[in-house]
């Protein structure tokens, strides 16, 4: 899978760190790390609103400041739903479609991570 920004946006992400590839590189490796997903899935499992609600504004707000742009707009979502009082069982879907989103990123990252040191640079 190659790099799609529309998954991760590099330039904004590059724009937030001031260009600090490795520094961006190093936060990427800590955010897909399976135990930032799982919060979230137990939550849900448990139907515990308020836990849920955190395990999301957590996802939420470190998709959102590495631009893993679908991660942060599905948690969104998700988030708005739970704040809004929705039926947690009617949600199940919108999480599958999270988590399929934050493993994407995941494996697009992992297939890229090397790349990203080069980022943007000229090459011939």
């Amino acid at each position: 899978m190659a790099w799609d920004t529309n998954i991760i946006n590099m330039d904004e992400a590059l724009s937030r760190v001031l260009g600090r590839k490795e520094l961006y590189k190093g936060w990427l490796d800590s955010f897909f790390r399976d135990e930032n997903f799982t919060p979230v899935a137990e939550a849900f499992e448990k139907k515990d609103r308020e836990e849920l609600r955190l395990a999301l504004h957590k996802i939420k707000g470190t998709a959102g400041n590495l631009s893993v742009t679908t991660v942060f707009n599905q948690s969104l979502k998700i988030s708005t739903s739970v704040k809004a009082g929705e039926d947690l069982d009617g949600l199940s879907g919108e999480i599958e479609k999270l988590k399929n989103d934050f493993y994407e990123a995941k494996k697009m990252y992992e297939e890229n991570a090397n790349a990203l040191i080069h980022y943007g640079e000229i090459s011939f």
